[in-house]
């Protein structure tokens, strides 16, 4: 059935105009920020997904797609030259749902990577990608983009995900060596901070917490897990770029993943010690949330000395983006702080 599509017109049946970018999984946090970014850019934008977006976006089309119906794909790729894949089933669901979360996670991003392989209009696919694959625990020495993939070496309740976004990359790497004519490419992004991120990632539930006077509770024995973070306006201006690389017909072939993270690890205890002295002083005292270590009784796998072991290098993505600076996550922080302060 994909064989009929493709001989039939280049457009999608519906659409009243071409696109520069579809942007797959772009009602979530990540895609409906690039959305609303690349279309702020001048780039005609579609946001294909299950559900519309929950914020009202700009200037951009919206055509329903699930990433899982390989037809659904091509129709919203038809007239378009670059994808973006940011369709994604989180923790806690993926854990309830695996097999849905292979679906989507695995099977859709197969289903993109064969529409731009076969597309003769698309020019290629841009991937997030997270640093979740490189692992969390045992980190040493320097960690690039052949690190290597390590997805046990996090927490239990992070494997199957961690392992869905391997196959991710994986797939996309291999359709880079198969189609070298194309521009397949990963962008390894570390969790995602800003205003409007998920409520179940640690810095928005000790965000929330705090405003509202409750404790800040880290587990003990994951306190000094080492994160990397990263400014979603950062990401949104790594895309940016990459993208227009893309257009022009760049970044082709192979090894084309780019680590789009601040290169400083933040332990959970400092992200809480953050957060702490950020509500405080933005307002002006009136919150002093108190940091209470929850003991679950389980070992540590981390020690202080861990964040200390490894150094993150992020050359590859600095020079794609000159002189733009990656924001300190306890920038962003604040800048969250103040957003939901202010509501």
């Amino acid at each position: 059935m994909i064989d009929i599509i493709l001989g039939t017109s280049t457009r999608c049946v519906g659409c009243n105009m071409a696109v520069d970018v579809v942007v797959f999984g772009g009602s979530g946090f990540i895609g409906s920020n690039l959305a609303a970014h690349l279309s702020s850019r001048g780039y005609r934008v579609r946001v294909a997904d299950v559900n519309p977006p929950k914020r009202s976006l700009e200037n951009v089309d919206f055509k329903r797609c699930d990433v899982r119906d390989a037809l659904d794909v091509f129709a919203c790729l038809a007239d378009a030259a670059v994808a973006i894949n940011t369709a994604i089933i989180q923790i806690p669901r993926i854990n309830e749902e695996p097999v849905l979360g292979y679906q989507v996670n695995v099977v859709g991003t197969q289903n993109i990577c064969e529409a731009v392989a076969r597309l003769d209009n698309a020019v290629g696919l841009v991937q997030a990608g997270t640093w979740h694959t490189i692992g969390e625990m045992g980190l040493e020495g320097v960690v690039d983009e052949e690190f290597g993939y390590r997805p046990d070496k996090v927490e239990e309740r992070a494997k199957i995900y961690a392992l869905s976004k391997v196959c991710q990359e994986s797939v996309v790497r291999l359709y880079s060596h198969m189609y070298p004519n194309k521009s397949y490419v990963v962008l390894r992004t570390g969790t995602v901070l800003g205003p409007g991120m998920p409520e179940l990632t640690a810095a928005s539930i000790f965000i929330r917490n705090a405003l509202s006077g409750k404790p800040l509770t880290p587990y003990k024995h994951s306190m000094y897990r080492p994160m990397l973070f990263v400014d979603i306006e950062d990401v949104c201006k790594a895309y940016e770029v990459v993208v227009g690389k893309v257009l022009e017909g760049g970044l082709r072939g192979v090894n084309n993943v780019f680590n789009v993270v601040h290169p400083e690890p933040v332990t959970v205890i400092e992200l809480a010690e953050y957060i702490k002295q950020i509500v405080y002083e933005e307002t002006g005292g009136r919150i002093n949330p108190a940091i209470e270590i929850v003991d679950k009784g389980l070992p540590s796998a981390f020690t202080p000395e861990d964040k200390h072991k490894f150094k993150v290098k992020i050359d590859r993505i600095m020079e794609l983006l000159g002189n733009h600076a990656l924001k300190h996550p306890k920038e962003t922080l604040r800048r969250v702080v103040k957003f939901l302060y202010s509501e």
